[in-house]
């Protein structure tokens, strides 16, 4: 880094990533507030309503007019049409996550980011017309055709907001340079978690006021402002905004701007799509991805439904509670990415500076969820909660910085192949939750997700953030020869 060229520049840097943690803040309100109006939904959609199946059980165990074995077993059913309609939208963010990032690398994130926040903001508006839509369709609406439209129009939102992220990461990997992408990543991904931290309180006070159903479309507005504000605002290439001047472009591209990097505009080499899933290296970071993602989106699901379940708390008392992992996650995030830049200027090792982050803080984070096991105290189970979202929240800025580390101008297709691996990983949680919760407790679920955050700190040891992934396959090319 230049000296002098650090102290005339410009920082219209630090504007662009204020503009993408407000999309960040954004994503997660978005995505989130669904899991606070999890019971108004089941009450208003009729999700409690037992199938046949389920009369004939009750039948056959005896229990037809035991109103505590119906109860129970219209609770269940509940949580398992809520788990396919939590999966629903990973399902569609899993599908098109890839095909969004290559299209950042393509064409730039400017209009990528703009098209996807004006389709996901259509589909949070049409959560809330669900019911709307189901009498316009039939007289007499069934929960099965509520059921439904929910799970599609879920889907459909996920399909729209897939690719944020990976075009989120190009445009940092263009915007700042490789000694300060961990902290810009860090404080995008502090902006999610408090957006996800946020979100019960904000749909339970708009809930309140107007319903679960109007407050979506509140939701739904405000991300069609704010992607016209950003169709005018941004520029992909630092080179094109009229606030950056020479000093802050020399300072931005300080690092490696050779062929295939994050800095190429000219090159149009084909996307090394055999190398995407057969390096060792990018597999071990999927794998990162995969756990990661498993484990945390019981945090944005069933954690209230958790807490009511095993410790009394309702879904209005636990509002703040319910956002307390997501507000440490956060804090967690900024110092991580923080402490991964100077881990990388201290050690002189991209690998480590962003590996050990993530081993240390996945370990630990199993740590957590054995302990929480062992408690019935619900204010400790909060606690350890709180501690196991706060250390793997430490590597989630190390994960995405290692995209544009590796994939250079690939940045946006690498961290597509990344979070579409995690998607998998969150699709499969509220499911696996929803079963092992009825046939074994709540505690058998936390121990799962001990061994997948053992799983998570064993992969990250296997991740090279040290070597392009275009320079990897040129090696390994030349030894073949």
């Amino acid at each position: 880094m230049n000296p002098s060229a650090s102290a005339s520049a410009s920082r219209a840097r630090y504007a662009v990533l204020a503009v993408l943690c407000s999309l960040a803040f954004l994503t997660y309100l978005d995505r989130i507030c669904i899991m606070r109006v999890q019971e108004d939904i089941e009450r208003d959609l009729g999700f409690r309503q037992l199938l046949p199946e389920d009369e004939q059980h009750l039948r056959e165990a005896g229990h037809e007019f035991n109103l505590a074995a119906r109860e129970k077993l219209a609770r269940d059913r509940a949580t398992q049409r809520m788990s396919w309609v939590f999966s629903a939208f990973l399902l569609g963010y899993l599908l098109f996550e890839i095909p969004a990032g290559w299209m950042g690398d393509r064409r730039g994130p400017r209009w990528v980011i703009v098209r996807i926040v004006v389709w996901w903001s259509l589909f949070t508006a049409l959560t809330g017309s669900v019911t709307t839509i189901g009498r316009w369709l039939s007289a007499a609406p069934t929960t099965a055709l509520f059921f439904g439209l929910m799970v599609l129009a879920r889907f459909l939102f996920g399909l729209g907001e897939a690719g944020a992220y990976p075009n989120m990461a190009r445009a940092l990997g263009r915007w700042f340079p490789a000694w300060d992408r961990a902290g810009a990543q860090g404080t995008i991904w502090m902006s999610s978690r408090l957006g996800g931290a946020v979100a019960p309180m904000f749909i339970g006070a708009l809930a309140g006021w107007a319903g679960w159903q109007r407050a979506f479309w509140i939701l739904g507005l405000i991300g069609v402002l704010w992607a016209i504000c950003f169709a005018c605002w941004f520029r992909d290439r630092p080179e094109d905004h009229p606030r950056v001047n020479a000093a802050e472009r020399e300072l931005i591209r300080a690092d490696a701007t050779g062929p295939n990097s994050i800095y190429d505009d000219t090159s149009q080499a084909a996307t090394p799509w055999g190398r995407l899933f057969s390096s060792f290296s990018l597999l071990a970071l999927y794998t990162v991805s995969f756990s990661m993602s498993f484990c945390w989106y019981f945090f944005v699901t069933f954690l209230p439904k958790y807490f009511k379940e095993q410790h009394g708390i309702d879904y209005a008392q636990s509002e703040i509670v319910s956002g307390l992992p997501l507000l440490v996650g956060a804090l967690a995030c900024l110092a991580g990415g923080r402490l991964s830049d100077r881990l990388v200027t201290r050690l002189g090792s991209r690998r480590w500076g962003r590996n050990l982050p993530g081993i240390v803080g996945c370990a630990l984070a199993a740590g957590c969820a054995l302990a929480a096991t062992q408690l019935r105290s619900p204010w400790a189970c909060v606690l350890l909660i709180c501690l196991a979202a706060a250390c793997q929240d430490v590597s989630l800025p190390c994960m995405w910085s290692v995209p544009v580390d590796v994939g250079g101008r690939h940045a946006g297709t690498v961290g597509g192949c990344m979070n579409s691996v995690g998607c998998v990983g969150g699709m499969l949680s509220p499911l696996v939750a929803a079963r092992m919760s009825s046939a074994l407790g709540w505690t058998a679920v936390f121990f799962v997700f001990a061994a997948v955050y053992l799983l998570a700190a064993l992969a990250w040891a296997c991740v090279d953030a040290s070597r392009g992934m275009i320079e990897a396959e040129l090696t390994e090319t030349c030894s073949e020869r």
